[in-house]
């Protein structure tokens, strides 16, 4: 079982106070605090020192005549303020409350005037008002749209095979990546998006399986966006027969405004494609190539700058390889490392941050497919990424777990119970000679290999810019 990942004390503080900074977030960010114990603690917390920081001052707001008066004066310089810290971090919440308070009288006076009224009509109705949707569901045919009390607002009939029953594995676990509930332009009201490639129906052709979608609020089609693309790899030319698996939604790149994800594959398998969309009006930003599909996902700021890195994992089917890259959401774009006869015609290298591949072991001669896959992706709360990777066997699913820390060195590798079980079946049985021992997985993970821009080596490199 996954261990999701705290919010932090900011963040908390900005949603009690219903910042725009957390436009688009607010919605996943109360289902957090359904879900954790506690950060919802810590929720009431700083909700109720915010309020009884303005019951303190509702006292003396009579002997603030002046700074009443300057009302909107104070309001528009609060954003300059707010960059300089009211109060010293490594105090507990509850002191530095007060003695903010104590300081800046006259701030948390005009504040708070504010405050307490946004208190008192906001957060008790946390999503907005009946009418409003709060998330959406996949369901027997039809998208279906819900307010915060669950009650229905509207239906869409999609098609035989539109429910969340059919989700492959990498979207069952994680379903607002095929249908979600967004404010994609930041006025408070949340939109709905859906793919519809995930839909599954044995001998029949799927409507929209190229397709993503956003309605508004009222259910009225906001906009639309049809994968269509010809592209030559190798000298070959693809048909435009692609299929969207997956979709991610946030503001990837701390720029105020959301941004769509799309992940397509060709049929079957080969190219992948990942297209970056605006959500507000779906317009192209970007598209990056890869010879395979990728549909692991996590999110993770590597490198401390505030924009979490994008790390997509899956196979490279060019290589014979499973693979781990990781994107700037910034700067997507280009084509995946590919030997030269698969580089796809006017696309120019990627723009990747890291791409590892990962080695093969002596099971390689019984393996069922051409390369090794992953199985999941995983990022822990110490940083730590867990990569999950299947020796396709015929008979046997074995998998071996591989550990990144935040610059993407590998730190350790370990097989699950099932790889050391089957490992030394075949070993009794005469097809593999080497033991498994420390050595063994000591090997696999000095044989991990990162791309530098020209060539794979064995040194943790990223890829040079």
């Amino acid at each position: 079982m996954k261990t999701e990942q705290h919010l932090d004390e900011r963040t908390i503080e900005l949603y009690v106070i219903r910042s725009r900074s957390l436009r688009g977030r607010r919605g996943d960010i109360k289902s957090h605090l359904t879900r954790c114990p506690g950060c919802a603690a810590l929720y009431r917390e700083v909700l109720a020192y915010y309020r009884e920081a303005a019951k303190l001052q509702a006292g003396k707001a009579h002997h603030e005549v002046e700074a009443l008066t300057i009302f909107h004066k104070e309001l528009s310089i609060a954003p300059e303020s707010l960059r300089r810290p009211l109060w010293r971090v490594n105090q507990a919440l509850s002191v530095r409350i007060r003695e903010s308070v104590r300081i800046h009288p006259v701030r948390w006076s005009v504040g708070f005037a504010a405050l307490a009224l946004a208190l008192a009509l906001l957060v008790p109705r946390i999503g907005g008002g009946p009418g409003t949707p709060s998330y959406a569901r996949s369901t027997e045919e039809f998208l279906v749209t819900y307010n915060d009390e669950g009650d229905e607002l509207w239906r869409k009939h999609i098609g035989e095979g539109y429910d969340a029953k059919r989700m492959p594995d990498w979207l069952a676990r994680y379903p607002d990546r095929a249908v979600t509930a967004v404010d994609v332009d930041g006025d408070g009201t949340k939109e709905i998006l859906s793919i519809f490639g995930w839909i599954s129906l044995k001998g029949k052709e799927l409507p929209g399986k190229n397709t993503i979608r956003c309605y508004n609020a009222d259910g009225s089609q906001r906009w639309q966006y049809d994968v269509h693309r010809q592209m030559t790899i190798g000298g070959v030319r693809y048909a435009d027969e692609y299929t969207v698996n997956l979709m991610l939604v946030d503001d990837f790149d701390r720029d105020g405004r959301m941004d769509v994800i799309l992940q397509a594959t060709h049929n079957p398998w080969f190219p992948n494609v990942l297209i970056r969309l605006h959500a507000d009006d779906g317009s192209f930003v970007g598209e990056y190539w890869h010879p395979g599909a990728v549909p692991y996902v996590a999110q993770q700021d590597l490198d401390g700058d505030g924009v979490q890195e994008l790390l997509f994992a899956g196979q490279n089917n060019r290589f014979g390889r499973a693979c781990l890259l990781v994107l700037d959401p910034r700067t997507i774009g280009g084509y995946a490392p590919s030997p030269p006869d698969f580089i796809p015609e006017g696309v120019p290298p990627g723009k990747e941050r890291y791409y590892i591949l990962f080695p093969s072991t002596e099971l390689e001669p019984m393996w069922a497919d051409i390369t090794n896959h992953v199985l999941d992706l995983t990022t822990r709360l110490n940083g730590t990424i867990e990569v999950v990777i299947l020796e396709p066997l015929w008979d046997h699913r074995p998998t071996l777990y591989y550990y990144f820390d935040s610059s993407m060195r590998c730190v350790a590798v370990r097989g699950s119970d099932y790889f050391t079980g089957v490992y030394k079946q075949y070993q009794r049985e005469g097809k593999i000679g080497k033991p498994l021992d420390d050595a063994f997985y000591d090997r696999l993970r000095s044989n991990v290999r990162y791309w530098n821009g020209t060539s794979f080596v064995v040194q943790p490199t990223a890829v040079a810019r």
